[in-house]
């Protein structure tokens, strides 16, 4: 039960990341990215710190400990991440820059095997590959035509596909270094020192000042560091922590499908491919992660004769 309630979670996470693909290029028509992802983490980083201060006993020991693994988590998987996407996104193609980002479940799994040790299974190779057909026809509608007129690789492209590494090396490197830390305690960890991050960026390629956002804008930069930032990386660590980076990641090519769903409540017609893809995507995350697996229920105790 307590497994179907962190693939409950991870779903949720992919909703919540799905809408930040719409929030985030409406926010960037008014601010740049830099000062746009300044000002999210800086809010998100202010909420987790409040939530751990007040749900938690703030472990400094361990967070001195872990200080190193926590700024590499936070160099790589919240500024590393978030500049390579906003930028990349700003020079590639929405087809390339949705499939290339479905390579990050892969990716994860060979860190993981290389760091951890962890053996590739055949079930998860099959599980990813229909993912990853999903997705290739979810962005084009099931029209190779389009897949072929869109897909190439250029600088936009290299920058999406390094933050799919930095992705993958966060959620790697949070299994493998951090010890004794819960994962409330390492997302506001790497939160606090990714904004740090992102706010000297900002200042520094924005001549000492963070651009202001708007009204609307700011709306939006809120639900994006509430919903897609706080509790995506909160339900993204514990998932990583209970079932694995490896099967978590898989998680990540439901993202696209999110955005088709909050495409459809926006109006957007949605073609019989794309929902064939979606199917696709969702058969092989389910198969993959192990969330139709059956949990073993308890051994019920029988009356002991003396």
């Amino acid at each position: 039960m307590k497994n179907r309630l962190v693939y409950l979670s991870l779903v949720l996470t992919a909703l919540f990341w799905g809408a930040n693909f719409n929030l985030g290029s409406w926010v960037v028509r008014t601010l740049d990215p830099l000062s746009a992802a300044a000002w999210r983490f800086l809010l998100a980083a202010a909420v987790m710190s409040l939530y751990v201060s007040w749900r938690e006993k703030v472990d400094w020991a361990a967070l001195r400990r872990h200080a190193v693994p926590l700024a590499v988590m936070a160099a790589v998987g919240v500024f590393g991440f978030n500049v390579t996407f906003f930028y990349g996104l700003q020079s590639t193609s929405a087809v390339n820059g949705a499939l290339i980002m479905t390579l990050n479940p892969t990716l994860t799994v060979v860190l993981t095997a290389l760091v951890m040790g962890d053996a590739i299974s055949g079930r998860q190779v099959l599980g990813l590959a229909l993912s990853l057909a999903g997705v290739v026809v979810v962005v084009t509608g099931g029209s190779w035509t389009e897949l072929a007129r869109h897909l190439h690789f250029g600088s936009g492209d290299a920058l999406i596909l390094l933050g799919n590494l930095c992705w993958a090396l966060y959620s790697v490197i949070g299994k493998r270094w951090i010890r004794g830390l819960t994962p409330a305690q390492t997302t506001a960890g790497t939160m606090v020192l990714g904004a740090a991050m992102m706010l000297a960026a900002a200042l520094s390629a924005n001549g000492g000042a963070l651009q202001a956002p708007t009204v609307q804008a700011g709306w939006a930069l809120a639900a994006m560091a509430l919903f897609g930032t706080v509790l995506a990386y909160l339900w993204w660590n514990n998932g990583v922590r209970r079932i694995g980076p490896a099967r978590t990641a898989v998680f990540f090519d439901l993202v696209p499908v999110s955005a088709m769903l909050i495409a459809i409540t926006l109006g957007e017609p949605v073609s019989l491919g794309q929902w064939l893809g979606a199917a696709l995507v969702i058969s092989g995350v389910m198969f993959s992660s192990g969330a139709l697996d059956r949990e073993p229920r308890p051994a019920r105790q029988g009356c002991q004769v003396a």
